[in-house]
């Protein structure tokens, strides 16, 4: 589905997408909630946005526009929904792979431990062979009468050497299969090794935000740059996240207030460190810039807040160095700021 701009499935008024959309006779929709307070404040029936005068005090719905608001939401619900089950699907198959190479693993032992046992079995078989065999020998020799033992005695007694009693049998180390190392620590494992499945990546942004993102305009969204926030606040604790800036010579990263504001050019409520044509900055709350000076150019930045002893620390990670450090007194949540191009 495509629409003409950004705004065609937003209300003027509200500035989120459309609930129960109305449409005045100059063409204008509104939300109709929204319409009856804008005229209950303004105590004139007219449109919000050309002023023109509305002779009905019940508007007509507008049905296509509601069909279009209904048919966005349902898709973008159908394409969240395919993304989350082939998340799963990975994760299913990964598992399942695991489960597989690990019984594989724990066959081959049992195979080899098998043929371990087998083995002795064999040797100690020959053994009690060989030792029957030493007895009825000497029974033999026996049978034949005292004189002819006696007289063969040195023999028997070299022969019963060459043949001694065997121990009891017991287990020698490694003959039982390792159930520790089949079980120890198995979930751990597994987790380490899923680690290698996915690009870890602590903060999740949230598309809502996106200015770039070609959807209705909403609260969330800024109207302004290439900003985006994380889709989690912090509002207590320590928390680190790093961010890959490369050659870009136009970035911001820090954190936003959650009482940001999101329209237009002048926002409040941030602390972030940047560059902007070439020149490194940071910049807190509605304050002048302040120049940065760097003795390299940093290609990942590690962000570090402290949200209860107010400190907001950046950090080169390639040459772990300290960049620039905030100190302010935080009272609500904040967002992981991104902004990649624009004005500041």
């Amino acid at each position: 589905m495509s629409y003409r701009s950004n705004n065609d499935l937003s209300c003027p008024i509200c500035r989120d997408i459309f609930r129960d959309p109305v449409v005045l006779s100059c063409s204008h929709s509104f939300c109709k909630a929204c319409l009856r307070n804008w005229w209950n404040e303004k105590r004139i029936q007219e449109c919000p946005v050309c002023k023109r005068t509305s002779s009905r005090s019940d508007p007509t719905c507008n049905l296509v526009l509601k069909k279009l608001c209904d048919s966005h939401i349902k898709v973008q619900a159908q394409n969240t929904e395919r993304q989350i089950k082939e998340q799963f699907q990975r994760l299913c198959q990964f598992l399942q792979e695991e489960e597989e190479n690990r019984i594989a693993l724990l066959k081959k032992e049992e195979q080899q431990r098998s043929q371990e046992i087998t083995e002795k079995i064999k040797a100690l078989s020959r053994e009690i062979d060989s030792l029957s065999d030493t007895i009825s020998a000497t029974e033999n020799e026996l049978r034949a009468g005292d004189v002819s033992f006696l007289q063969n005695y040195k023999i028997a007694t070299i022969r019963a050497e060459r043949r001694p009693l065997l121990d009891a049998p017991q287990l020698v180390p490694g003959a039982l299969i390792d159930v520790a190392k089949h079980l120890g620590n198995l979930t751990f494992n597994i987790c380490n090794n899923m680690k290698k499945l996915f690009s870890y990546s602590p903060v999740i942004l949230d598309p809502n935000t996106e200015s770039e993102q070609k959807l209705p305009d909403n609260p969330e969204r800024f109207d302004y740059c290439r900003i985006v926030l994380a889709s989690e606040g912090f509002n207590s604790g320590t928390h680190s996240w790093d961010v890959e800036v490369g050659e870009s010579e136009d970035w911001f990263v820090g954190v936003a207030a959650e009482s940001v504001q999101r329209k237009g050019k002048r926002p409040s409520c941030l602390w972030r460190i940047g560059c902007f044509n070439s020149n490194y900055i940071a910049r807190s709350l509605s304050d002048p810039s302040t120049a940065l000076t760097l003795k390299t150019k940093p290609k990942k930045v590690r962000v570090h807040l402290d949200w209860y002893r107010g400190i907001l620390s950046f950090f080169d990670l390639d040459t772990n160095t300290h960049i620039h450090t905030f100190t302010h007194t935080f009272t609500e949540k904040l967002f992981p700021y991104f902004n990649t191009f624009g004005f500041h």
